[in-house]
């Protein structure tokens, strides 16, 4: 098994692209999710058709949350194991666990699988792989079970003992993984709503979920000295740390400060004021990409519509289990603009030089992001007959794998799904892979070089 295990992995390292590895482990994931989802065994009910099936596999590997169905009542007991297991390798990604397997029928990797499992795991350098890929699922696997045990009481209490741990420990993987796919019905979190041990317990794990592992490695390495009473903690911490903690506490307070306001005597009008609070803050963090709700999100305010999908783009942090252009992405952008109005030659960062190859890759996965979403808009508008802002809604909330959404998913039609269906890839595989898996291996390089010229812009 192992001489084989091992033939089969010289045969695909050697053969293809590592951005062409992993994007197809990705699709062999909703492939074999396809499959096992359109079993009888799987179904509480006759087979959905194949396109829903597709739809389902697709959304729980690219931990988005849009379903066509609701799965509590299509799925069975083993049905619904298969989207926890696809949730799981989908949130981590396939190549985290064969990296694992390769560690363990490997003492030595080739320079192709590190740079695999360092692209697979978004990691910036080759350093210390092994011990990096352990932390990952040592940490992992310790919120999820911390979240499960949080809620477990208050599942069990409603469900019976079996039932209820079983609902926690689903719901504790899918809002880590920020996947917004849960098996308590038609209305998400809505039942829990004034429950604090829920609502604050899931948007912790959305929150971890979406910091990205880097960031967590480096608060437990910096946890020593806090521990120890060392003063300027902060400043000790990594610049990516920094400055992802900051955006993200941003995000989610302004965030907040919005939805309370703009829904205050609208999809909340029936709360009391704690109440209000709670739900504004969660229904802020679920923007990072979740896609759990506790208010009704089909009487939205329009100008909430617009502003969530400006959150659900920016989405949660690099190296996590959250979508969108990430909020490192955005802070570049941001930065970069200013600093070209500013008339700065130089851009900086707590006092460190930004790369401009940083600001190239920041443009192109907003670029990239921004043409698919005016595509599939312009799409989706001739095929559907739906509100416009309603449309524009599930399209970014399909490529941000955020998987909140005012009620059409279920009514599209097959055309329109399929177009989720590869936003959704697109959003969870990203942009950059995408590109990279589609261009040839061979550069057109001649060495030739152009006199320079200008272009008038703006």
């Amino acid at each position: 098994m192992k001489r084989v295990l091992l033939k089969l992995r010289s045969y695909v390292v050697n053969k293809f692209s590592v951005a062409k590895i992993l994007a197809s482990s990705f699709l062999f994931m909703i492939i074999m999710g396809t499959l096992l989802l359109s079993l009888p065994i799987s179904n509480n009910r006759e087979v959905l058709p194949l396109i829903d099936n597709l739809f389902t596999a697709t959304s729980a590997t690219c931990v988005t949350g849009l379903l066509t169905t609701v799965a509590l009542e299509q799925y069975s007991v083993f049905g619904r194991f298969v989207i926890l297991i696809l949730i799981q390798f989908g949130g981590l990604g396939l190549m985290s666990f064969i990296s694992i397997v390769l560690m363990f029928i490997k003492t030595k990797l080739e320079f192709k699988e590190r740079m695999l499992m360092k692209d697979a795991l978004n990691k910036m350098d080759f350093s210390d792989l092994r011990h990096y890929i352990y932390g990952i699922f040592k940490f992992t696997f310790f919120f999820e079970i911390l979240g499960a045990l949080i809620m477990s009481p208050v599942l069990i209490a409603e469900y019976d003992f079996l039932g209820g741990i079983a609902q926690s420990i689903f719901l504790s993987v899918s809002a880590f993984c920020n996947a917004g796919i849960d098996c308590f019905g038609a209305t998400s979190l809505m039942a829990y709503q004034n429950n604090p041990i829920i609502v604050f317990t899931v948007a912790a794990l959305i929150i971890t979920g979406g910091l990205g592992f880097a960031v967590w490695f480096d608060y437990k390495e910096k946890l020593g000295l806090l521990v120890r009473f060392k003063k300027n903690v902060y400043k000790k911490l990594n610049i990516h740390t920094k400055l992802v903690t900051a955006i993200t506490v941003s995000l989610i307070l302004f965030g907040m400060v919005f939805i309370f306001v703009a829904e205050y005597n609208n999809s909340m009008a029936s709360l009391s004021l704690p109440s209000k609070i709670m739900n504004s803050f969660f229904n802020s963090v679920t923007l990072r990409t979740a896609g759990f709700y506790t208010i009704d999100y089909s009487v939205l305010n329009r100008i909430t519509k617009v502003f969530m999908c400006i959150f659900m783009l920016i989405g949660g942090s690099p190296g996590g289990t959250a979508g969108g252009i990430k909020t490192t992405t955005f802070f570049l952008l941001i930065i970069m603009t200013i600093s070209d109005i500013r008339n700065e030659k130089h851009m900086h960062v707590y006092g460190k030089h930004i790369l401009k190859k940083n600001f190239i890759k920041a443009y192109v996965v907003f670029i990239f992001y921004l043409a698919s979403i005016i595509l599939a808009f312009m799409t989706l508008l001739v095929s559907e007959n739906f509100d416009a802002l309603d449309l524009l809604f599930e399209i970014v909330s399909a490529i941000g794998t955020v998987g909140l959404s005012t009620g059409l998913t279920p009514l599209l039609s097959g055309f329109g799904k399929v177009v989720i269906i590869v936003l959704m890839f697109i959003g969870r595989v990203g942009p950059i892979t995408i590109a990279y898996s589609l261009r040839k291996s061979t550069r057109n390089d001649t060495g030739i070089r152009y006199p320079q010229t200008e272009i008038m812009v703006g």
